[in-house]
């Protein structure tokens, strides 16, 4: 076996789809086979924004079983769930210490989200949501103006032959007032300020839930790179600060490209309804993508497609035999085989792969202390490689109810 240590964890946010499995979880199954691999469900992750405490043990527990169900075997790797081993919350606010609030507002997974929550409530009709939302951001938007045209008036102030330290110093701090005053208009406007801390902090625990087994290897996709580069820093910063305790993880490049939702827009998710779920039925994997967005320039069966710009097809790519394709391809631009023929084809071969999947569910499903033990055997695993490091973390940092040990009485 591969001594080398992989680490990657999946979001209990909702039922797992094929995008996760293409991109993520189907790869963890690969490299069970050759590495010693934990992999986690990152429920820790889930309460950085709006969630539903009475649903999330379900969520957490139906994460589990399904990743399971997709192939990952306990007797192959290390499965647990992330606020089980509470060294991954220590960790986190030990490593704030070496990471710098400028690498965390590089971050544009937290922008995107903080957005995508200011979005909602503009495209929300009832209670009056969307009126307020816009009425905040001409409101803070002006303020933050007044804030640029006072600052321009300081700035052109300042005279660099000047020797009045008490007028420069007065400028500069009324300048830094301003600037923070226009920071927080601006950031409320866009959604920034009503985010939780925890999300901000996102991408930090992300770091010491990979650096606390010490994992060398992180299969992750592209919209994860900026997040393990981050990990990567905040590692260096701690070794050269206080001594060689971590290694820098390297990610692993799925095979499965970025996958698209059945809209053919958006990156496949359950909030946005474009998704095929891993546990579907044949039925509702048919009724899915029946809808399914396909060739726009194809409106009659006998216009010539393009199945290279196709989703539908793309998809394809996945799930059917390579001489199937080919057939699908060609008819497609010929005009000989119509969207609802191929759609049809890919559901038959999406069914062949998923249903077994399905069955190991059903059956874990009826044995849930299949999926209970299995976590708690993580659960142990990971608190003892957990509170090795924390060891080594705490004496190198100077904390901890050890560090007197060499002091005397």
């Amino acid at each position: 076996m591969n001594s080398e240590r992989v680490f990657s964890g999946i979001q209990p946010s909702g039922e797992i789809h094929i995008g996760n499995y293409l991109g993520a979880v189907k790869r963890w199954v690969e490299l069970c086979d050759d590495h010693d691999a934990i992999y986690c469900v990152v429920d820790d992750h889930a309460i950085t924004v709006e969630y539903d405490p009475s649903r999330l043990p379900a969520m957490t527990f139906d994460a589990s079983l399904a990743t399971m169900a997709c192939g990952l075997d306990p007797e192959k790797c290390t499965i647990f769930v992330q606020s089980h081993v509470p060294e991954h919350t220590e960790l986190t606010w030990l490593f704030n210490t070496v990471t710098p609030l400028g690498s965390l507002f590089r971050m544009t997974q937290f922008k995107d989200k903080a957005r995508n929550a200011l979005q909602r409530k503009l495209t929300r009709k009832e209670g009056g949501a969307m009126k307020t939302a816009i009425h905040n951001l001409k409101t803070l938007g002006g303020e933050a103006l007044e804030g640029l045209d006072e600052l321009k008036k300081d700035l052109d102030s300042l005279d660099p032959d000047t020797r009045d330290d008490v007028a420069i110093g007065e400028t500069v701090a009324r300048m830094n007032d301003r600037m923070g005053n226009i920071m927080q208009r601006l950031q409320v406007g866009l959604g920034v300020a009503e985010a939780s801390t925890a999300l901000f902090g996102y991408p930090v625990l992300q770091a010491a839930d990979i650096l606390l087994y010490k994992a060398t290897l992180v299969p992750v996709g592209e919209d994860q790179e900026q997040h393990l580069e981050l990990c990567r820093e905040v590692a260096q910063r701690f070794n050269k600060k206080f001594g060689e305790v971590f290694p820098v993880a390297r990610r692993i490049k799925s095979e499965a490209p970025r996958i698209l939702g059945l809209d053919g827009k958006s990156k496949m998710s359950k909030s946005l309804g474009n998704h095929i779920g891993m546990l579907d039925s044949t039925e509702e994997i048919t009724a899915k993508l029946k809808n399914a967005y396909t060739d726009p320039q194809r409106i009659r069966r006998s216009d010539p497609g393009r199945p290279e710009i196709c989703n539908v097809f793309s998809i394809h790519g996945f799930f059917t035999e390579p001489d199937v394709r080919d057939e699908l391809a060609q008819g497609c631009r010929k005009g000989t085989i119509g969207c609802f023929d191929c759609k049809k084809v890919l559901a038959q071969s999406m069914d062949a792969e998923l249903a077994p999947i399905r069955d190991r569910a059903d059956h874990l499903r009826r044995h849930k202390g299949l999926v209970i033990d299995a976590l708690d055997a993580g659960r142990q695993r990971c608190s003892d490689i957990a509170s090795q490091t924390m060891e080594e973390v705490r004496e190198v940092m100077g904390v901890g109810h050890g560090v007197f040990a060499g002091l005397g009485k």
